[in-house]
């Protein structure tokens, strides 16, 4: 639920859920944090860690060494359709699937939240930033997004028009694997194939296939995110936090953003 500045100031153990698109700051932020005494819990280090560990170790060939400053082997799991020079990429099947493990792995992670918020003030720790990954908007569990407003204070950090356009050509120079709307994917594969003349996705340029859907994607979060954000929490420009470089200074930024009253 939204709150107000007197609110905000009142609770003494802030914990803040950090969302918005890869690429806007949530993480820098968090780390920031972290080496002044929160407690940094990353959605994405949980999901490569704990709950697709084995899955990651199965489908590689190899140990998971994933860390938070490493994320590799989890977006190679998550992997993409058809092929790229020469080198075979997933079946439509073995894609849908990782989909839907990742996605339930993520939401294992909100699940987590209050016994992770529990355990951090336990362990002397006075504020606790949930670094959540791009994708959950993409969650429609409105009772899990519910815990996790309750446990904490929902902050979209919204990028600039010329941040957005940043993470679009970054996304076209550098595409990699992503979890897509379940709604929305088989209309996209459907309209791939259809543009390029192809029968199935083993045809696809897994590398094309991403540059090509990820501006829709990313047009199809934009509104989940505000949705999250109106619902449960505050909206931040990500300017807002260029600069800071210490905890008061995050939570200044966002007390000047929260409501006198409602």
């Amino acid at each position: 639920m939204p709150i107000t500045k007197s609110d905000f100031e009142s609770v003494e153990n802030k914990v803040i859920t950090l969302m918005g698109m890869s690429g806007v700051g949530k993480t820098y932020l968090s780390l920031m944090l972290a080496e002044q005494g929160w407690l940094h819990y990353s959605c994405d280090l949980e999901i490569g860690v704990n709950y697709l560990r084995d899955d990651i170790e199965t489908a590689l060939g190899e140990k998971n060494v994933i860390t938070a400053a490493d994320l590799s082997q989890l977006s190679r799991y998550v992997g993409e359709l058809g092929q790229h020079d020469g080198v075979r990429g997933l079946s439509l099947a073995e894609f849908k699937t990782r989909q839907k493990k990742y996605i339930e792995a993520e939401c294992k992670t909100l699940v987590d939240v209050p016994k992770i918020v529990k355990q951090a003030l336990a362990d002397g720790h006075h504020h606790i930033v949930n670094d959540t990954t791009g994708s959950v908007c993409e969650i429609d569990d409105q009772s899990l997004l519910d815990d996790v407003d309750e446990n904490s204070l929902f902050v979209y950090i919204k990028a600039s028009p010329e941040e957005e356009k940043k993470v679009l050509q970054r996304a076209q120079a550098y595409p990699k694997p992503m979890y897509f709307s379940s709604e929305k994917i088989d209309t996209w594969l459907a309209q791939y194939a259809n543009d390029h003349k192809f029968t199935n996705t083993d045809q696809f340029d897994g590398k094309d296939f991403a540059r090509w859907v990820f501006p829709k994607l990313f047009e199809n979060r934009l509104p989940k995110y505000q949705a999250i954000a109106d619902k449960y929490g505050v909206t931040i420009p990500s300017e807002a936090f260029q600069g800071i470089k210490t905890s008061d200074e995050f939570l200044n930024v966002i007390k000047e953003h929260l409501p006198d009253e409602y």
